[in-house]
């Protein structure tokens, strides 16, 4: 009697935990299921009041008319813009916290100390000043004056890989180096193959970001030939009269989710390591 009101309670929880699940999935995916939902409306059934959750017919043109405005070489320019500050990011915090980590040398610690500070500073506060070194070097509109002065903000990757690199085993990096191993080779052939979950934790983050950044490419880069997806998808709401008025709101949804969709696919396939990460287990099995 006992094992069986406790086996009811428990299903009753278990019940109530998948319920509030449910309903605070569908709250937080709602807004994803009405943006599809409008990009497959016609221009006037996206526009009645109250909206309509459901389109009354599948309009895939919207996704042709979309491609208009998010052109091929939009999406080049956002690509190259992304992976340019996610490569070189990428490179220089690895290696940066392999050296706070591994090789010892004077004044470490303060270096550490150092790099903590961006972290719990404001992004905007270095606006203005990036954009007066920009100026000043003649970088406006072109790809290093986009990429650079981002790439210099690797003060998180830096203390992430660090951290990591504090755990990993010391005997590994000893053996490799009583047998002659250069540190660069021990960083690559040891330390690198291991490190797979950090740096794919490290990699969403990073395309996240700079996929999203939409100050600082219309600050630096307001060149037709150098227009990121943001800049481009910006005028598209500006007022609710679309691209110029040109554009509607069922093809803006359409342009949105083409805009949003190379970052869902990075991350689906980041996600198995992003998770290993920040569990902190490391295993990427």
């Amino acid at each position: 009697m006992a094992s069986s009101v406790l086996f009811t309670q428990k299903r009753s929880a278990n019940f109530l935990r998948y319920s509030v699940i449910v309903l605070l999935s569908l709250l937080f995916i709602f807004p994803l299921l009405y943006l599809v939902s409008g990009s497959l409306m016609t221009l006037d059934a996206v526009s009645v009041y109250p909206p309509k959750l459901l389109p009354p017919s599948l309009e895939w043109k919207n996704y042709a008319e979309a491609l208009s405005v998010m052109t091929p070489r939009i999406f080049f320019n956002t690509i190259f813009f992304t992976f340019g500050i996610l490569i070189l990011q990428l490179i220089l915090s690895f290696t940066a916290g392999f050296a706070l980590a591994k090789m010892p040398f004077k004044y470490a610690a303060l270096i550490v100390a150092i790099f903590a500070v961006p972290v719990f500073l404001p992004t905007n506060i270095s606006i203005i000043p990036l954009y007066l070194v920009t100026y000043k070097l003649g970088l406006l509109n072109t790809w290093g004056g986009m990429i650079l002065p981002i790439v210099g903000s690797t003060a998180f990757g830096t203390l992430l890989f660090r951290q990591f690199m504090v755990n990993f085993p010391d005997g590994l990096i000893d053996a490799a180096r009583m047998d002659g191993a250069s540190w660069p080779r021990v960083l690559f052939r040891i330390v690198l193959p291991l490190a797979r979950p950090p740096i794919a934790s490290y990699s969403a983050i990073t395309f996240l970001t700079a996929w999203n950044m939409y100050i600082w490419p219309l600050m630096v880069g307001n060149r037709e030939e150098l227009r990121v997806a943001t800049v481009q998808l910006a005028p598209l709401i500006a007022g609710g009269t679309g691209f110029y008025g040109k554009v509607g709101p069922n093809v803006t949804y359409a342009a949105a989710l083409l805009s949003a969709l190379p970052v869902v696919l990075f991350f689906l396939w980041a996600q198995r390591w992003f998770i290993n990460a920040i569990a902190g287990t490391g295993n990427d099995s």
